[in-house]
């Protein structure tokens, strides 16, 4: 059924909100999703922080913030000081290799000039020997002088003498040690005071003194790392003293007929430890294997050979013709043998020296950087600190302002919901925000109300415009609250009119939507019936309303302000209903009379047959109120 004029304007469902366009309300539902997207992640970051970044911590408070801060400073001050420590571990280690190194250098070198007097005593040992087998030979007294001259040049070259449990006086100074011998030369003067034994003894243990103070020194670096070769060098200084040895009494014998019982035992002893001695340098140290294997193989394997062919002879002990030039010739072969002895103890003695430099250089290297890293770590450490509380803070003030504008844009949206769910049904509005299309639904059965203020336009008369908005905004205040309490829809207020459905949006089984709206008509005119006009109470403010149930169409319309309109005849039958009744009463078409007559709850009244405007005779009823129970 067509509506016309006045009816289509009130039949036509629409909300008179600000909105301006309805583009433009899609367009902001979908800003509004996208914002609620964005509310949504920042809450969840934030409450994620404050359960395991933030570690239980409430930013928004003083004590949760400065708790923070305290956490994350305890958690970068645990490694700095771990990293404190690994430098301050490692500077410490570099200090002892390069003290160690220091040390090995100093002691060597203090060994070096220890063996450097040895090598000299045993020379002059072995031409005193030698002196006194030759009863005291003129031609073996000058280069004997010689040789005493080079110990006590020897001598003077060591700066560092024992102090502390010194075993013997004469090691005290080299002074000490220059006087013990010059008193020992003046005593070997005396034909008569002195034996080859006796300068054999006699030298030995000045020898094995300094010999056992030489180990000593390398005894207390034995744990470096070159160890294999102090070893080795140990074993050379034993192997040519042992040597040395074997020169003298060698010496000894070529200047007799033979040697004694106990002299020839004291070389053959000398003579097989010298051996084994430089043997087991070799095997401690490859440099000196390759060196004493090149000594032999080599251009001086011709004097090795000799040597080997004396040692023969001597071990043998057969009586002989005393010959001092045998003697020499014996003396220079094995002074050949012991200087190349002497020379791979000072090549090994260099190396040791150069590998310990080495050692100190790279100890000394890694100090420094160790050194660095500590000083970095102290200087750079507390800049990470105050750098990370103060990124920390800025962090939590951050946090803090985008939780606050997050609550903020929570609380705006939930505001344009609300406008937006008084301006269109909620699942109308539901759809719109899920980016639904709003297609237009119709209904099978829905009940409308219809009702308006009698004598309204008298009253206006009366009245000026304010007045006139100020007593339906008091009204239509009242009518909104009472509503809320029932499964209804406030369609729309026109001036005076105020509509209201059932059944739609929300569908209600079978008469329901009757019920509901009956029970609300009767409470907003019970609202209504203590109510004076604000402006004029001696006028009287009386509703008349009418309802009706039928199906109907609904949708929204338009682009600007959109609007939830309803279509069909029931809307127009409604109308009708409310503009024929009469003041104080609720005017029921028949088919609500059906609907309220079969819930058995309301108390209504036959009003007869009656001429509706456009629609003809109709069947009506006054709804009077509820049955009590």
């Amino acid at each position: 059924m067509a509506i016309s004029g006045r009816d289509r304007f009130k039949h036509t469902v629409s909300k008179s909100y600000t909105f301006s366009e309805y583009s433009d309300l899609t367009k902001s539902r979908n800003v509004e999703d996208m914002s609620n997207s964005a509310s949504n992640t920042t809450l969840s970051y934030y409450k994620f922080g404050k359960r395991t970044l933030c570690l239980n911590d409430d930013l928004t408070k003083t004590t949760g913030s400065r708790n923070q801060i305290l956490k994350f400073f305890l958690l970068l001050l645990i490694p700095c000081v771990a990293l404190a420590a690994i430098a301050t571990n490692n500077l410490i280690s570099d200090k002892v290799r390069n003290d160690d190194g220091i040390q090995i250098k100093n002691e060597l070198l203090l060994s070096v000039r220890l063996g450097n007097l040895i090598y000299s005593l045993q020379i002059e040992r072995s031409q005193t020997v030698l002196l006194v087998s030759s009863n005291f030979s003129d031609q073996i007294f000058e280069p004997l002088l010689q040789q005493r001259r080079q110990t006590i040049r020897a001598i003077k070259h060591i700066q560092l003498w024992l102090t502390d449990h010194v075993p013997v006086y004469y090691l005290r100074n080299g002074t000490a040690l220059e006087g013990y011998l010059s008193h020992h030369h003046s005593q070997v003067a005396n034909r008569l005071n002195t034996t080859v034994l006796h300068e054999l003894e006699f030298y030995s243990d000045i020898i094995a003194e300094i010999f056992a103070w030489t180990i000593d020194k390398l005894q207390k670096i034995k744990k470096n790392q070159l160890w294999n070769h102090l070893v080795a060098f140990r074993m050379l200084i034993n192997g040519i003293e042992q040597a040395g040895m074997e020169r003298s009494l060698g010496s000894v014998y070529y200047a007799n007929k033979k040697l004694n019982h106990e002299e020839i035992m004291l070389y053959y002893s000398n003579l097989q430890l010298g051996i084994s001695n430089i043997e087991s340098a070799g095997r401690y140290s490859q440099l000196v294997r390759n060196r004493y294997d090149s000594y032999i193989q080599g251009v001086n394997g011709s004097v090795y050979m000799q040597l080997q062919h004396f040692r023969g002879i001597i071990s043998s002990n057969a009586l002989h013709k005393p010959s001092m030039a045998d003697a020499n010739y014996w003396f220079k072969n094995i002074t050949i043998h012991i200087n190349h002895l002497y020379l791979i103890q000072k090549e090994l003695a260099n190396y040791i020296v150069t590998q310990s430099n080495y050692i100190s250089h790279c100890a000394n290297v890694a100090f420094l950087i160790s050194l660095a890293l500590l000083v970095s770590t102290v200087i750079v450490c507390p800049l990470v600190l105050f750098r990370t509380i103060k990124l920390t803070r800025k962090y939590q003030l951050y946090a803090i302002n985008v939780a606050t504008k997050t609550h903020v844009l929570i609380r705006e949206r939930r505001k344009t919901d609300t406008l937006l769910c008084q301006m269109l049904p909620r699942s109308v509005v539901k759809q719109l925000k899920e980016g639904k299309c709003v297609t237009a639904e119709a209904f099978d059965s829905a009940t409308l109300y219809f009702g308006d203020i009698v004598g309204f336009a008298e009253i206006c008369k009366e009245s000026t415009a304010m007045q006139i908005v100020d007593m339906l905004n008091e009204l239509y205040i009242q009518f909104d609250t009472r509503i809320e309490n029932y499964n209804v829809y406030k369609v729309e207020t026109i001036g005076d009119d105020y509509m209201v459905a059932s059944g739609l949006p929300v569908r209600l089984p079978r008469n329901q939507h009757a019920i509901e709206i009956a029970n609300m008509a009767l409470d907003l005119f019970d609202t209504v019936r203590n109510l004076k006009i604000p402006h004029n109470s001696s006028l009287p403010l009386q509703l008349r309303a009418g309802i009706h149930t039928g199906p109907c169409a609904a949708g929204i319309v338009g682009i600007k302000m959109p609007r939830y309109c309803l279509f069909g005849d029931t809307i127009n039958t409604a109308s009708r209903m409310e503009s024929s009744s009469q003041a104080s009463k609720i005017h029921c078409s028949q088919v609500t009379f059906r609907n309220l007559a079969r819930s058995g709850s309301y108390t209504l009244q036959y009003r007869g047959e009656t001429n509706i405007k456009g629609l003809g005779i109709m069947k009506t009823y006054w709804l009077l109120g509820k049955i009590c129970e």
